[in-house]
């Protein structure tokens, strides 16, 4: 009888958090229009994103190298046919299940319409623990910008939580694999925060970009966003 009643209560949870789950995704709350949040996700089409080729060449400007074979995995099967319109060399993305992820191959980005300059930014991830991608903000002409890490161990050490080529971490942070994380990333002037499920990984200050699009990385390891909100600040 116990057992019974526990199993209908695990039951009565998951029901209750699968409502709550649907109510919240990808919308904002009376409170976050009120403090000016924007939906750049909409949770059913890439309005507001177009995709983009990997860059290629670098070094200064911040743009990512080429990959190397082992910074590359195997992209999960594309549940949408492809889109004739797509760039040469573009990675393919799709909306699943209110969910905005990439698939196939080859490797690059979804990158936002807009640039924005000075801002908020809040966007969940889940990915495995072997995954590679990362968040780029302050993209410039698609191209460099601040690449916000999602790796494990990086070669040249900037592990998740770091800033690509621009600061490391002062020690070691990981993300939950296989389960939802949320990076706050803030760009004020040439200050930078960083927060990892509400844990600051870096606060620096760096002005190398001053302004330029979002742009989301694929590597074809399987990974998938949502909840993808911005706060411009003055």
């Amino acid at each position: 009888m116990t057992r019974k009643y526990a199993a209908c209560a695990l039951i009565a949870v998951l029901w209750l958090s699968a409502t709550l789950f649907g109510q919240t995704m990808n919308t904002l709350t009376a409170q976050e229009r009120t403090q000016g949040w924007q939906l750049l996700f909409d949770g059913k089409t890439l309005a507001g994103w177009h995709v983009s080729a990997p860059a290629r060449g670098a070094g200064r400007t911040g743009a990512p190298q080429p990959p190397s074979p082992g910074q590359v995995g195997t992209g999960k099967p594309c549940v949408a046919a492809r889109a004739d319109s797509a760039p040469a060399g573009a990675s393919h993305w799709e909306v699943v299940d209110g969910l905005l992820t990439a698939c196939g191959e080859p490797t690059g980005y979804l990158t936002s319409d807009r640039s924005y300059k000075n801002f908020v930014l809040s966007i969940e991830f889940t990915c495995a623990d072997d995954t590679n991608s990362g968040v780029f903000v302050r993209s410039p002409q698609e191209n460099g910008g601040y690449e916000v890490q999602i790796w494990r161990q990086q070669p040249a050490g900037y592990d998740t939580g770091a800033i690509v080529g621009t600061a490391k971490t002062a020690r070691a942070y990981t993300f939950k694999a296989d389960q939802w994380n949320r990076y706050q990333i803030t760009a004020d002037g040439d200050h930078l925060v960083v927060e990892l499920n509400g844990e600051t990984t870096l606060d620096i200050h760096d002005a190398k970009f001053s302004e330029g699009q979002v742009r989301l990385q694929y590597q074809q390891f399987p990974i998938a966003f949502r909840n993808i909100k911005i706060r411009p600040l003055r």
